[in-house]
């Protein structure tokens, strides 16, 4: 009985982690270590944000951690996600780009707040653990697939997402927070993580 009462439980945390999609990794340059948790679908979204977005975010928990006592300049602009089976491309979006009113169309949610590639001769620095570095990667000058459609903004969303945001400054202690990729219904094996370092890029694969 205890041993099936284990199994069950087991299965349980299986089934709860797969749905929510949520997933982790780490990699590491010559200046700077990398580490993220992506929320890939609208409910693991919600359960970090209180919204789901509408559905159309992916969102990235994400720690930047500076090697030594040269300040690394952090910024959004220079993450980006693309999709290798299809070739979709996107760079974070600001909470004032999100909230917008011709950003998207705001839903009321139970929160009470607004719910709803990489080029070539790239310099490549960092090994994504899982062995996501022997996959070949797609080329694509395309834009974002994703478009949205105009709508009233919501401040207080955009107060909530910049709280929780990546902060963007110099600095050589490690800093975290959210980015929120304008990205949606793509299969966690396809999805990379592309960011911009003073020696090159590091690329995190998804598992």
């Amino acid at each position: 009985m205890r041993c099936m009462w284990l199994c069950c439980a087991v299965l349980a945390l299986t089934f709860t982690l797969h749905a929510e999609k949520k997933v982790y990794n780490e990699v590491a340059g010559e200046t700077v270590t990398l580490s993220g948790k992506l929320y890939a679908t609208p409910d693991a979204v919600k359960g970090l944000l209180g919204t789901d977005l509408g559905g159309h975010y992916m969102v990235l928990q994400v720690t930047v951690n500076p090697k030594g006592d040269k300040p690394l300049n952090v910024q959004s602009t220079d993450f980006q996600i693309f999709c290798e089976g299809d070739g979709d491309r996107t760079q974070p979006q600001s909470p004032a780009e999100i909230a917008a009113s011709d950003s998207m169309v705001l839903k009321r949610g139970d929160a009470g707040i607004g719910s709803y590639g990489e080029m070539p001769g790239t310099k490549w620095s960092g090994v994504g653990f899982g062995g996501g570095s022997s996959r070949k990667k797609k080329d694509d000058d395309s834009a974002p697939a994703t478009t949205m459609k105009k709508g009233k903004g919501d401040s207080a969303l955009k107060t909530l997402l910049a709280e929780k945001a990546l902060p963007e400054k110099e600095t050589t202690q490690a800093v975290s927070g959210l980015l929120y990729f304008p990205i949606e219904k793509k299969k966690l094996k396809d999805l990379v993580l592309f960011y911009n370092t003073p020696n090159g890029k590091l690329r995190m694969y998804f598992k």
